[in-house]
């Protein structure tokens, strides 16, 4: 079976099928014209049909600020569709479309009717807005002051408050150590999920410098030691403690403000350690300054040791029924270097005297005295021994 000869195969021109071409080609040449002539033509793939664009201030997180004007945003529409295809619009103003906050998502939406009934449409992406910061933001201390309402050593400070709309993202938390101060003050506060901050300061007192302690000291006098303190304020308040030689006990004296204290409550011929140390009003405590008083009276009370005495001490014994007098001798490695008949129970030493025709001082060394109880006349030479005792001249 032959098959149908095409019309090139029948001898006729190829000009036929070129023909066609050419004419395909003249009626796309029209039409493109046409479109420029009357702006019918299709848009770029690289534009999109709807777009729009926000006046506003940009916040953090997605979230809109508001304007500078209020609490609003202005959506702008761009519509890239020419004017003879758009039938109608909705949504699409010109001048924008305002959008009020606060909102936590709302949506706008521009839509285009063609010529032939057909619809484009643009909706916003979630419009979120919140320009009011933080509300009832308040700082509170990790823990209450340690004295008097002062802090003196490093403490947290945190701070919290409430957002309604976007919520609160952070808030401020710190350490404060310093510097000292009867004012002192740190500012803190917090920050919305939108970028709002509200800021509020934190007062407080701070000391964490302890007082200096100086110029302890004691004298001892018949009946009673007296101290002497110096603190860096007058309003520190000192505490005194005493401790006897060969006790272990401490006993407490005194608690107050000042720079004194008169120890009436001693024995003769007992040595006492005072201890001393000032607390400020925050609360802080100097280092402890002791000292040790020297008994100004020795008596021939035993008490264990021989005692250091104070300058030009004071040598005491018990009254005796009957006596008329007393009779005292004082030696010092071994000589006498005194005696007096004294009428009363003390005798007084003296920085130096004269007895036996000679000159004596009252050196730092290690010194025994004996007393007796004398009856009847002096000449009569009746001495009963009462006791005697040892005492301690120190060095200076």
């Amino acid at each position: 079976m032959s098959r149908r000869p095409t019309p090139w195969q029948e001898g006729r021109r190829a000009r036929t099928s070129r023909a066609l071409f050419m004419k395909f080609v003249q009626l796309s040449l029209v039409v493109c014209v046409l479109s420029m002539l009357f702006g019918a033509g299709p848009i770029s793939a690289d534009t999109p049909p709807i777009a729009y664009t926000i006046n506003g201030n940009a916040g953090t997180n997605g979230w809109w600020r508001g304007s500078s004007s209020g609490d609003y945003i202005v959506v702008k529409w761009t519509v890239n569709i020419p004017n003879d295809q758009i039938q109608s619009t909705s949504g699409c103003e010109v001048g924008g479309v305002r959008v009020d906050g606060p909102t936590t998502g709302t949506t706008r939406n521009c839509t285009v009717t063609l010529v032939d009934n057909s619809q484009v449409s643009k909706t916003t992406s979630p419009l979120m807005i919140d320009n009011t910061p933080p509300t009832g933001v308040s700082a509170s201390a990790a823990r209450g002051p340690d004295a008097n309402g002062w802090y003196n050593h490093a403490f947290a400070i945190n701070w919290a408050g409430i957002d309604a709309t976007s919520g609160v993202a952070s808030c401020t938390s710190l350490t404060y150590s310093g510097p000292d101060s009867g004012a002192a003050g740190v500012s803190g506060g917090c920050t919305d999920v939108a970028g709002n901050s509200s800021l509020t300061p934190f007062g407080f007192e701070y000391d964490a410098t302890p007082p200096q302690l100086s110029s302890v000291s004691v004298r001892s006098n018949d009946g009673a030691d007296i101290l002497h303190w110096k603190s860096t304020s007058p309003t520190d308040v000192a505490a005194v403690t005493r401790v006897a030689r060969g006790s272990q006990k401490v006993l407490p004296l005194f608690s107050g403000t000042g720079n004194g204290f008169v120890d009436k409550k001693i024995e003769d011929g007992v040595e006492y350690t005072y201890a001393v140390h000032t607390t400020d009003q925050a609360g802080n405590a100097s280092a402890s300054r002791t000292v040790v008083a020297f008994p100004k009276v020795v008596s021939l009370g035993k008490i264990g040791y021989t005692p250091r005495a104070s300058k030009q001490p004071i040598l005491s014994w018990p009254a005796r029924s009957g006596a008329s007098y007393y009779h005292v001798q004082l030696f010092r490695n071994g000589k006498r270097i005194l005696a007096a008949w004294p009428l009363t129970t003390q005798l007084a030493l003296h920085a130096h005297w004269r007895w036996a025709g000679h000159q004596y001082r009252l050196t730092p060394a290690k010194y025994a005295w004996f007393a007796w109880a004398g009856y009847g006349a002096r000449a009569a030479a009746r001495y009963k021994l009462l006791g005697h005792s040892t005492f301690i001249v120190p060095g200076r």
